[in-house]
């Protein structure tokens, strides 16, 4: 896989400064200044209130992605956040969290790995790693994006994760969180991530364009253990390039109708209305624009 002027270019920077992860090292820095800058603390209940006035409401289906390093000012725990949001959907509302064991395949050798969706821990994060133990959460079988679940629809949602043709397609919780008008929840993420559920632009659109095709271009097979012990696989589609996104191109597209933003004290508080949003990045990318910058679309006549 060719690799871009970005890529050697992090890579040289690590080398001379000895860190391991920039990311880590811009959010560690962004808190840094954030806690000098931002005292007000808040609580569940500010939270609750929060995603009640951008339209979260009892029975909603909801996903979130959260950088707890950006909860310093909140008043509790990771347990206390999760409580507040389940009883507030209650038993007919469903709560999702991203649950995959790696942040890149590229680190696992795939021939010999084997997952396991009861033991595994996720690299979503503190708050996704401690949805994937909270009691009645069911997993979905997928190396590469598994996600976790409770609530009414949980098992819909996650039951066919790994039988699709790639991660994001019409058998992944993604996708058919927007057949339930899901909610995207992202509390302390970058100013422009929209979540995962984005990705299920290629997943859709591989079909129907060579721009779209490259993105998944490789035959993968997956080993997982089931819920006996026994060593299952399956297989679909993955990419084989490098891949960067500015979110930027895709949100300033969208409306009050696809998403809102609020933010208390530090805590920056995204919401997407995934069914309306999935729906604008579709007509979006049929025509070529993408949050992807690497590959480029512009060599490409849609």
């Amino acid at each position: 896989m060719a690799t871009s002027i970005y890529t050697r270019l992090g890579i040289v920077f690590k080398k001379i400064t000895g860190v391991k992860d920039i990311s880590l090292m811009r959010k560690n820095l962004h808190k840094k200044i954030g806690m000098v800058v931002y005292k007000k603390k808040y609580t569940t209940k500010d939270i609750i209130e929060a995603l009640v006035r951008m339209g979260i409401k009892p029975g909603s289906v909801v996903c979130i992605h959260a950088s707890m390093k950006e909860f310093y000012n909140f008043q509790g725990t990771a347990i206390d956040l999760i409580d507040a949001i389940t009883n507030y959907l209650t038993q007919e509302g469903t709560l999702m969290m991203p649950a995959m064991p790696f942040r890149e395949l590229n680190c696992i050798n795939l021939n010999e790995y084997v997952f396991n969706p009861k033991t595994d821990r996720t690299a979503a994060g503190y708050l996704a790693e401690t949805f994937r133990t909270y009691p009645n959460v069911v997993r979905s079988i997928n190396t590469q994006h598994s996600v976790c679940a409770w609530g009414k629809y949980a098992k819909w949602l996650t039951e066919d994760h790994h039988k699709g043709n790639n991660c994001w397609d019409e058998f992944s919780p993604y996708y058919r969180m927007t057949q339930l008008n899901g909610i995207v929840i992202n509390l302390g993420m970058p100013k422009f991530y929209i979540g995962t559920f984005d990705h299920c632009v290629e997943g859709i659109l591989y079909k129907e364009h060579p721009y779209w095709k490259q993105f998944l271009s490789k035959r993968q097979t997956f080993h997982y253990y089931d819920n006996n012990g026994k060593v299952c696989s399956y297989s679909c589609y993955i990419g084989d390039i490098e891949c960067r996104t500015r979110e930027r191109r895709l949100t300033k597209h969208f409306n009050s109708e696809i998403h809102k933003q609020e933010k208390i004290s530090n805590l920056l508080i995204n919401v997407f209305y995934a069914t309306p949003c999935l729906k604008k990045m579709l007509e979006l990318g049929r025509h070529g624009i993408t949050m992807y910058y690497i590959p480029s679309p512009k060599k490409y006549i849609f």
